[in-house]
């Protein structure tokens, strides 16, 4: 059952001045998501302001109006009357927001919108469902509850959502209700062709770089059921690359004959981050959580700070020990 969304949507008609937050690192859904829902508020006459820890990535140019979101130091310099709600989007917990979770609590209203298998209490309101596949199917009930189609601009923010959520439609949760909002995308004109081949097929040239790095060092670990791939910090300052270019990266190690789970290691200033795939039956979103972090059942994340070697022992002990 989809869980009640009348109390989240009394805050947001109550108010006048929305604050949306979407999480650092952001990828598709997040980007897409944060942008559907201002788009809704502001044809609703709600003033808005995104905000974001992290830059858009390069990649996601191609969505109308992506400039609206802002970062921290941005918002300071436009010295914004204060917020009546800020909105949290795709948001799994209170430091996902990074730098800008201190404005999200300024507002003396906050709501969350997510749908992770982990998720913290961190606003007042929650509309969480991890049964679906992305957060942009959560944005699309508000469309719904408000009553308002689509638009073109705002058809492709959702499909932005749903298809980089599911991995161009090929991971879990494809249930009626996704198809149905897509056939709604479809009716708004949504242009799906160019769309798909800008989140799907086109790389950046960096991006081919550190995938050749990655598959130097991929290895077959619990008799073939599990990979592992490693990128260093000279690797990226050698290929003259950044995190962003490394997105995707992880799931070539999955996507392979045999292979039940993966996971990349990459070396930063803050600690190892650890990106972590999987086929049903596993579950590595428990990986992700007993090393702080989180995600979903087949796709998750976390950081350990400890030197790399002893980081990614770690990760394989645990992930090893999961998959035998």
């Amino acid at each position: 059952m989809k869980p009640d969304i009348s109390a989240v949507l009394a805050l947001i008609k109550a108010s006048s001045r929305v604050l949306l937050v979407t999480h650092l690192q952001p990828d598709g859904d997040a980007i897409g998501s944060v942008l559907a829902l201002d788009s809704l508020l502001r044809r609703q006459g709600k003033e808005t302001v995104v905000l974001c820890q992290d830059p858009v990535p390069e990649s996601l140019y191609f969505l109308p109006g992506w400039e609206r979101v802002k970062s921290a130091l941005a918002f300071e310099a436009m010295k914004a009357a204060p917020f009546d709600l800020s909105v949290s989007v795709d948001c799994s917990d209170f430091a996902r927001m990074g730098d800008c979770g201190a404005y999200f609590l300024a507002s003396p209203k906050t709501i969350k919108i997510d749908h992770h298998a982990t998720n913290g209490a961190f606003a007042q309101e929650s509309y969480v469902d991890e049964s679906v596949a992305a957060t942009g199917v959560l944005i699309y009930r508000f469309f719904e509850a408000f009553r308002q189609e689509v638009n073109q601009d705002e058809a492709l923010y959702l499909y932005t959502a749903l298809s980089t959520d599911t991995g161009n439609f090929s991971f879990g949760k494809l249930t009626e209700e996704l198809f149905t909002q897509m056939a709604a995308l479809m009716k708004a004109d949504l242009p799906i062709v160019s769309a798909a081949r800008q989140l799907h097929l086109v790389k950046h040239p960096a991006f081919i770089r550190l995938l050749t790095r990655a598959l130097d060092s991929l290895t077959y670990l619990a008799a073939g059921k599990l990979t592992m791939t490693l990128l260093r910090e000279s690797d990226f300052s050698d290929q003259d690359a950044n995190m962003e270019h490394a997105e995707g990266i992880v799931n070539f190690g999955l996507n392979i004959r045999g292979v039940q789970a993966t996971f990349l290691a990459t070396e930063t200033p803050e600690g190892v981050k650890f990106s972590l795939r999987c086929l049903p039956p596993h579950d590595v979103s428990r990986a992700a959580a007993h090393f702080g972090g989180g995600g979903h059942v087949l796709a998750a994340g976390c950081t350990i700070e400890k030197p790399f070697e002893e980081a990614v022992s770690l990760m394989r002990e645990y992930l090893e020990g999961m998959i035998t």
